[in-house]
């Protein structure tokens, strides 16, 4: 399915799906066009207010930030899915660079033992503080029980008689199925059963997308993955969380 440009660009725009889902959810207001999705409102912890969705338009999308820095007082965080701004005269640094990544989904994928997905809100509060417990705090509820509304998101994960002990997140687009907030409460492997999980939360066939960095993106890699493409995140003055 095209180029590695294709797909970067193709991941760009599931993360901004996923981005615009849970403002949603969240009942926050956004605007998207060919070039970047965006929000003037306060994002929920570890996400943006800005992502980027083409490689070549760097002038509308400098122009957009730059206006985003007169709308917030506050902190905010710019997801630049190609890697080609540098934000550093609108006052950001750079937080982290990351890779996209990109699996043909060829063949059926086993649906892993033991893994559901979160349908009533009850749940979804044992899910989210599970996926908090392991290293995601939040000052203030990210996934609200709206986003369970959504056809195109999935909260999955694995159930425990004390709650969950791993989980994820699956968003689909027209073309990708992306995966994301991948958690396990023993620190251990479980990148590859997340992917299954994933795989089969809708029908159709897609490939499965997301982004990385470090020890996970080994452990993505080694799943079968492949890297298609860098982001990278900058942030506007200091703060204590870092986008999803």
């Amino acid at each position: 399915m095209g180029g590695a440009g294709e797909k970067a660009r193709l991941c760009a725009g599931n993360n901004a799906d996923l981005c615009r889902a849970v403002f949603k959810a969240n009942g926050l207001s956004d605007r998207r066009n060919e070039f970047f999705w965006s929000s003037d409102e306060q994002a929920p912890s570890f996400y943006p207010n800005a992502v980027t969705l083409h490689a070549s338009a760097m002038a509308a999308q400098l122009a957009e930030i730059s206006r985003l820095t007169s709308v917030f007082a506050d902190s905010f965080a710019v997801k630049d899915g190609f890697c080609r701004l540098d934000l550093r005269p609108l006052g950001f640094r750079q937080l982290f660079d990351a890779s996209w990544m990109w699996m043909d989904l060829s063949h059926p994928i086993v649906v892993p033992s033991g893994w559901e997905r979160v349908e009533d809100a009850s749940s979804l509060e044992m899910w989210a503080f599970a996926w908090a417990d392991v290293g995601s705090p939040s000052s203030g509820r990210v996934f609200p029980a709206a986003i369970l509304n959504d056809d195109a998101i999935a909260i999955l994960g694995r159930r425990t008689a004390d709650g969950f002990a791993a989980g994820c997140i699956a968003n689909r687009s027209e073309q990708v199925i992306g995966l994301s907030n991948v958690f396990a409460a023993d620190s251990g492997p479980i990148y590859r059963d997340a992917a299954a999980a994933a795989a089969n939360a809708f029908a159709g066939s897609r490939a499965l997308v997301g982004y990385e960095r470090d020890r996970v993106l080994d452990e993505a890699l080694a799943c079968g993955f492949q890297a298609t493409g860098v982001l990278r995140i900058w942030l506007r003055d200091l703060v204590e969380s870092e986008p999803g």
